[in-house]
């Protein structure tokens, strides 16, 4: 499979620039794409506040949010959990479409005073098991998770607002990088890797288009400060695809594991797999000059080293 990598994009506001001096208001932003986010736009100068208590508590965004007076919110807090269990349904709601509520109408009060930029952080899953390339004219299909379901009312009905207009959904694409929660697969194949255990896995015929964590925090980033996208659904990825076969053997190459360790086949596929899930990144390169940064085998190295680095401290091989 071909990879999306493109090293430059010229003739784009230098993201960095754009931020330097701006009052930047994030939720989420101790997770693992929302803390890659928060750390670049402070490097690039931006005063960023990290909201840390519950977006389900109104009262207590709209307080932070007029407090502060932002000129760009990213709203990232979610409960994240993919798996198709209806029972999911009623928490998903109550975090995703709640929360997204009340940051909107927080906004709406700060649009009152000063112009202001939200990005509302959807998802890929959003768009189900429709036909890859997944463009951002396609309808979406029934959500297959409760999660899936309620960021897709969360856009819907940040769509359907009329204010704040500063207002973009930016649906990130498979992320992975340091500090990725160890369930994941490509965390799971490093500690794997590293400790020189077997990894039993399905055939991996599927392909993924995965995206490093900075770049999919840049693009956030550059949603964030390009007021042409306000009121537009934007895809952030663009990364290579490949089977999850192929990444897993890369994942072990790059650790120096022996490939033996990969069980193909061992797991039957899940029931309801998609066969092919990645981006069309034409609108997210042309409205918000953003395309990946980092390639794969650089990302994959940076993430294996912060492995190791991670173990030598807690004294492990």
């Amino acid at each position: 499979m071909s990879g999306g990598y493109i090293a430059n994009v010229e003739g784009t506001l230098p993201w960095d620039e754009a931020l330097r001096g701006r009052r930047l208001w994030v939720t989420g932003g101790r997770g693992f794409i929302g803390s890659a986010l928060v750390a670049l736009a402070r490097d690039c100068g931006a005063d960023v506040r990290v909201f840390d208590a519950d977006v389900r508590d109104d009262g207590a965004v709209r307080d932070d949010v007029l407090s502060f007076l932002p000129d760009v919110i990213v709203h990232l807090a979610a409960r994240v959990d993919v798996t198709r269990d209806p029972v999911l349904r009623g928490p998903m709601q109550d975090v995703i479409v709640r929360g997204a509520r009340h940051v909107r109408e927080a906004a709406h009060e700060v649009a009152r005073q000063h112009p202001v930029q939200v990005v509302l952080v959807g998802t890929c899953e959003e768009y189900g098991s429709i036909a890859a390339p997944f463009a951002e004219s396609d309808v979406p299909s029934d959500p297959v998770s409760p999660y899936a379901e309620a960021k897709l009312v969360a856009t819907r009905e940040a769509l359907a607002d009329d204010g704040p207009a500063g207002l973009v959904v930016a649906r990130p694409f498979l992320t992975y990088g340091p500090g990725q929660r160890p369930r994941q697969l490509i965390p799971a194949l490093i500690e794997a890797a590293l400790d020189g255990r077997s990894f039993p896995m399905t055939a991996g015929l599927q392909t993924r288009e995965v995206n490093y964590v900075d770049d999919t925090a840049i693009g956030l980033l550059r949603a964030a400060t390009t007021p042409e996208a306000a009121g537009r659904v934007v895809n952030v990825g663009g990364g290579e695809e490949l089977t999850v076969a192929d990444l897993a053997r890369r994942v072990m190459r790059l650790a120096g594991a022996d490939p033996g360790l990969l069980r193909l086949g061992a797991l039957p596929t899940r029931a309801g797999e998609v066969a092919r899930f990645c981006s069309d990144p034409s609108l997210c390169r042309s409205l918000l000059g953003h395309a990946p940064r980092v390639s794969l085998d650089e990302g994959l190295r940076r993430t294996i080293a912060h492995a190791r680095a991670l173990r030598a401290t807690r004294g492990e091989p």
